[in-house]
């Protein structure tokens, strides 16, 4: 089959003019003309058109495209390869790209039209955040930030108010607000301790980057005393890998259970009834579960708690309920 000049020029969204300057210079000749002279293409000059569109797509002068094309014809399936790489990058650049509009989509979601400046700001708070974070990362933690928003203000409300009446940072009495405060980050987080060093490493270099509707940096040191001093104690009893392996994401859990152990206390139910003998099991099962199962694990952790004040001031389970369910797990 022969396709006349026009018509390859047509479909391969050239223009006659290019493809007659590709025949001046010998980068493709047509194999066959007609007897009034017109220009006449095979399969194979098509396929050697492919050849040279590709490699100009990819930035390659056209003398170096006829030194490539004219490797013969097992120089296509490289020139075809090279094409796939750099579609490969063009995907990756559009997918990152698309990402990050994502996350910018996020900053600015806040309502209404977005001004220039917020644009501006936001493209800043980007720039900021990639010296610290992939694109990916901030994704995640701006969907997730989605997700537990509504239980940071009456935290942070807490917080300012025991900050306003003098509470010492290091007191037992702001133990369950950090507590409170350490639950809510981990589940931000996902549990991941080295996530959180990060973003706050991140605010503290950057103290231009904008803090959440009711946050401050001086709010943010004072919390910061009472969750160091409760990380400290911890450290006593469990290594860095042993915390990171912890699920730190079961503060609602651990509250709910403690409402209900509270409950059956106040009712008076014996120890050994059905509801406590319950109660037992799922507080025996949300332990498994935070310690991944790990006996060893969990004989610490329950020695961190059971013998420093400081941990206990912040735990749903007063030493009262923790007796309690002790006794509704015993034999």
């Amino acid at each position: 089959m022969l396709i006349r000049v026009g018509e390859l020029a047509k479909r391969a969204g050239l223009t006659v003019r290019a493809l007659h300057h590709y025949d001046s210079i010998g980068l493709l000749r047509p194999s066959v003309r007609s007897d009034s002279g017109c220009r006449l293409y095979n399969r194979d000059d098509v396929a050697r058109l492919h050849g040279i569109q590709t490699l100009r797509r990819m930035g390659v002068a056209l003398a170096e495209v006829a030194q490539l094309l004219d490797g013969g014809a097992a120089a296509l399936p490289a020139i075809l390869a090279r094409q796939i790489t750099a579609l490969d990058q063009d995907l990756a650049r559009t997918r990152a790209l698309r990402e990050r509009v994502i996350v910018m989509q996020a900053i600015l979601a806040s309502g209404g039209q977005p001004a220039i400046d917020d644009w501006l700001a936001s493209l800043s708070m980007m720039n900021t955040y990639e010296q610290y974070f992939s694109v990916d990362e901030l994704r995640l933690v701006f969907e997730r930030w989605r997700r537990c928003a509504a239980e940071w203000p009456p935290l942070l409300q807490a917080i300012r108010q025991a900050m306003d009446e003098g509470v010492p940072p290091d007191s037992l009495e702001l133990q369950p607000l950090a507590r409170r405060w350490m639950d809510a980050a981990a589940r931000w987080m996902s549990g991941d301790l080295g996530f959180l060093e990060r973003w706050g490493g991140m605010l503290r270099e950057q103290p231009g980057l904008p803090l959440p509707e009711g946050m401050d940096r001086e709010l943010l040191a004072y919390i910061g005393q009472a969750t160091q001093l409760r990380l400290a104690v911890l450290a006593k009893y469990l290594g860095p890998d042993e915390l990171q392996r912890l699920d730190k994401t079961l503060g609602p859990q651990w509250d709910a259970l403690g409402e209900r152990a509270r409950r059956l206390m106040a009712d008076g139910v014996p120890p050994r009834c059905a509801a406590a003998r319950e109660l037992a099991r799922d507080w025996q099962a949300l332990l498994e579960r935070m310690t991944a199962h790990d006996a060893a694990l969990r004989a610490k952790l329950l020695a961190a708690y059971e013998n420093e004040p400081l941990l206990q001031a912040g735990l749903p389970f007063t030493p009262q309920v923790r007796r309690c369910v002790r006794r509704a797990a015993g034999p």
